[in-house]
């Protein structure tokens, strides 16, 4: 593109993105019509709403010229305002599965219909909680299926818990593999990203002041992980992505914009930013064999599930029990990463960038029968508020949905509105990715 042109592109991107910001769903494009189907079990892995960052304001301070604003809970913990965003959630799922037929709108008869599992990390289950109290309104605080306090779940967070031992130079290999061998290309390919970040951070400048560290001069760097991690991406990468989730709860937790990024954060440079959000996330817990090693075991208990719900035997491995019929899984970004990048999932919502993983974000997995053979067929999206509606706790409804992306699952999916899956198919893939050394055999 000429340079003479690049401003007034940029100024009609930056429009688009933010009209879509606040739009509410994804227009698809126009297809034949999906195949009329049963609607018979529904597993959502989901994100936790809002929470404050992980980080304390003195480790975000060092990038940043001024204070960061200060959060009303402790580090990572669900905010008041998180919570009543996974209501909402809670609130839409039930009217679209009372209106499939799934559920019939009875909280009492379906409270026994629906399965929670959760982490035990405050956030995960009040979530949790939160989806039960929209989903089930004026019924009795759900079982919540969790491990103790304390004790790090293998569902989770495998390697932390020691159940998962991976090849950690395999992983930091497979992933400089995906970069030409050389962390710097990041920098390089994604450098106005970066600079918009610094801008945000230090002023028009982009510069920071004396004794600020700019998130440029950080040098790029994989290495094998410590600890939970599988593969560390650290440097400019890992940092942008700490201070670009900062500025992204801010802006979901409804915080006044002159608070937001110090008032330099417009809808529009969020989405742009947002590429770093995902760009760490794709290459840290969505490239293969991490994604392989992190999810295989919560995959498996999903197959497991999905054959069960399909008449298959009633094995200790499924979620939940025999006849239940919405499987609820709240746990973090890094879930949904990891199952996506096993599969080689790809998703994107309006106002977002490629495979976004928002607060109270889902992964949803329907397992359908079609009337025409009998043949079972599973279909999957990603679900989410549009960043708008987090901020902004729109109510939800089917007139007014959160943005919903269908998801085309490689050598899997057919054609249609939904992309039907064949169940059969989608076992063989499962099969044939997961690594059954990760995988624990019992309840999940």
């Amino acid at each position: 593109m000429p340079s003479r042109h690049r401003p007034r592109f940029r100024q009609i991107f930056s429009l688009t993105v933010a009209l879509l910001i606040s739009a509410g769903g994804v227009v698809p494009a126009t297809r034949a019509a999906a195949p009329a189907s049963e609607l018979k079990l529904v597993i959502v892995l989901t994100r936790h709403g809002v929470r404050s960052p992980l980080q304390t304001n003195e480790i975000l301070g060092k990038y940043a010229a001024e204070p960061w604003p200060e959060w009303t809970v402790a580090p990572a913990i669900l905010t008041p305002h998180g919570r009543q965003q996974m209501v909402m959630m809670g609130g839409y799922y039930r009217a679209r599965y009372v209106a499939e037929g799934l559920l019939t709108g009875d909280p009492v008869k379906d409270f026994p219909q629906v399965f929670f599992r959760s982490d035990n990390d405050q956030r995960t289950q009040e979530s949790a909680r939160a989806l039960s109290a929209g989903l089930l309104p004026g019924a009795p605080e759900p079982e919540l299926h969790t491990r103790p306090a304390g004790q790090i779940d293998p569902l989770f967070q495998p390697v932390k818990a020691g159940t998962a031992t991976p090849d950690r130079d395999l992983a930091a290999a497979a992933v400089l593999g995906r970069m030409g061998n050389d962390p710097a290309n990041i920098l390089q390919a994604y450098h106005a990203d970066f600079v918009a970040l610094e801008q945000v951070l230090c002023g028009p400048s982009g510069t920071p002041p004396l004794g600020k560290i700019s998130v440029l001069d950080l040098p790029a760097k994989v290495v094998p992980g410590e600890g939970d991690h599988t593969v560390g991406v650290e440097g400019s990468p890992r940092t942008a992505m700490q201070v670009t989730d900062a500025l992204l709860l801010e802006y979901t937790e409804g915080m006044p914009m002159s608070d937001v990024g110090w008032g330099r954060l417009t809808p529009a440079t969020l989405t742009q930013l947002l590429t770093l959000h995902s760009l760490y996330f794709d290459l840290t817990q969505g490239t293969f064999y991490p994604a392989q090693v992190q999810a295989s075991n919560l995959a498996d208990h999903v197959l497991q599930t999905l054959q069960r719900g399909a008449g298959g035997p009633a094995v200790t491995e499924a979620f939940g029990k025999p006849g239940q019929k919405l499987i609820v899984i709240a746990g973090h970004d890094t879930n949904i990463v990891n199952f996506g990048g096993l599969l080689g999932l790809k998703w994107w919502l309006p106002g977002t960038q490629l495979n976004p993983v928002l607060p109270g974000g889902a992964l949803v997995l329907e397992l359908r029968q079609r009337q025409s053979d009998g043949r079972f067929v599973m279909r999957a999206y990603y679900v989410s508020q549009s960043l708008e509606q987090i901020r902004n706790l729109t109510p939800l409804s089917l007139e007014n949905p959160p943005a919903i992306a269908p998801i085309f699952i490689p050598g899997c999916s057919e054609t249609g509105p939904g992309f039907d899956v064949p169940l059969d198919k989608f076992e063989t893939l499962l099969q044939r990715v997961i690594d059954r050394q990760f995988v624990l055999t019992g309840s999940p």
